[in-house]
């Protein structure tokens, strides 16, 4: 009977630890990006969040169908007032604001898609743990897809599909819990005679909301409100803010030592150009800007032999795929290899081998803490790099963010002309190899023959996707 009490604790406690929907914190202060498929809206924007007084103050900036507009709005639910505010002009416009508050949290409807680690978890400060849920907005004839934070969810990234943008992706970071300045909350003196407006209250939800404007019009906003009274996603997070106090000394040699030390940790804390672990084993997905490839795959990766194994999974063009990759680059061969059949197809590979690095010549565009910066496992430092690189067909963009410790990949977001935008993110990566035996061709397909078509160019690791 003992053990039978025993077995049942364990298994009590394995169903505590399935990640269940969550409340973010009641107050909170960060910055987010949001961006549309169709391209329209690209935005920055400073936040800070109460819950308990529900309000939110929102500073953003960015570009609407190429025109550029910037905003200051606080968002008063009990009040059911909007003012618009202008700190340089000193002026205020009031609007009424009609809609019930919703706190940033997990709907209590929503579906667990998966948990994973962004980055790693190999080392300290190199990952970070964390949870996607999915829904449907009924509303909009959509679906969202939410990731927060295993401890503390902390708002990591939302995706909503809407009619009129395709999928609007917004990312959140240097989340912190609280609220660095509280009057920011409250309207400014200069607003307390501002007389509520005469026109049809605006409809925002806490978690959708675009803050868009038109020159001459002031900002106005674009709801995307999910439907209902449950909770929604939504927050940003605000940058951390260091003061540093310098004391004045007397003796030189202390002052001497003082300036040696602040350029010496200064330049060598400036990130700077990263190679990642030569040995890994990972995940990632693959998604086009045009919805017509979406793949996923595990991968292993040796730079020491060159060798990388992908087995990857998708849908291009509503077809569905599913086959092994190993490239082996120092022999300038390609093997797809099909281990249920036991059949393997040899195909001659571009030899030019590109480890997962940061170029030297990349530009550093920030640093930012994904996640919160408040508590253990709540975040994680990563530093995002942007760079050209030559292909055959033309010139191409890129966007890497990796781990600031250990440069471990993130995602990356790679443009040509003839593929739009692809974006790529990497998890669940592990230092070092699972199945090293894996990066070699199986014994099936020692008979493999070379197949070279005409014209045919040989297969390169972006061709695969």
């Amino acid at each position: 009977m003992r053990a039978l009490v025993v077995l049942a604790c364990l298994l009590a406690a394995c169903m505590a630890q399935r990640p269940h929907p969550c409340f973010s914190p009641a107050l909170m202060s960060g910055a987010l990006t949001v961006s549309t498929q169709n391209e329209k809206l690209v935005m920055y924007a400073r936040y800070m969040y109460d819950a308990l007084g529900e309000r939110i103050r929102i500073w953003e900036m960015g570009k609407y169908q190429n025109q550029s507009f910037t905003g200051d709005v606080l968002l008063l639910y009990r009040e059911a007032a909007m003012y618009q505010i202008s700190e340089r002009n000193h002026t205020c416009k009031k609007l009424p604001l009609k809609i019930d508050f919703q706190p940033v949290a997990v709907p209590k409807d929503a579906t667990l898609l998966g948990q994973f680690v962004l980055g790693s978890s190999s080392g300290p400060g190199q990952g970070l743990l964390v949870n996607t849920w999915a829904g449907d907005v009924p509303s909009q004839g959509g679906t969202y897809l939410m990731t927060v934070t295993e401890f503390g969810c902390i708002p990591i990234g939302t995706a909503v599909q809407t009619k009129e943008y395709g999928w609007t992706m917004t990312s959140y970071f240097d989340n912190i819990i609280g609220i660095e300045d509280p009057g920011k909350l409250n309207p400014p003196d200069f607003c307390r005679n501002a007389v509520m407006a005469d026109v049809e209250p605006y409809k925002c939800s806490v978690q959708v909301c675009e803050l868009c404007g038109k020159p001459g019009s002031g900002s106005r906003i674009r709801s995307a409100s999910l439907k209902g009274s449950e909770p929604r996603a939504a927050a940003s997070v605000p940058l951390l803010l260091f003061t540093w106090k310098l004391q004045v000394f007397d003796n030189m040699r202390a002052l001497c030592l003082l300036v040696g030390l602040l350029v010496g940790c200064c330049l060598a804390q400036r990130p700077q150009p990263c190679s990642s672990p030569p040995l890994m084993t990972g995940s990632m997905s693959v998604s086009t800007q045009s919805e017509k490839l979406t793949a996923f795959a595990s991968y292993s990766y040796d730079a020491l032999g060159q060798r990388i194994l992908l087995r990857e999974s998708g849908s291009f063009n509503n077809k569905s795929f599913h086959f092994n990759m190993l490239l082996l680059y120092r022999q300038g061969l390609a093997y797809k290899i099909n281990y249920r059949n036991q059949t393997c197809c040899k195909k001659l590979l571009d030899s030019n081998f590109h480890p997962l690095a940061i170029p030297k010549n990349a530009s550093l565009l920030g640093q930012v803490v994904v996640g919160g910066s408040s508590g253990p496992g709540q975040g994680v430092l990563v530093n995002t790099w942007e760079g050209q690189m030559h292909l055959r067909k033309g010139t191409a963009k890129y966007m890497s963010t990796v781990t600031q410790f250990g440069c471990i990949p993130v995602s990356t977001l790679f443009h040509t002309d003839w593929t739009g935008w692809i974006v790529t993110s990497f998890f669940n990566n592990v230092v070092g190899l699972v199945d090293p035996q894996a990066l070699n061709p199986p014994d099936f397909c020692a008979d493999a023959e070379l197949e070279v078509e005409d014209g045919e160019e040989p297969v390169s690791f972006f061709s695969l996707f």
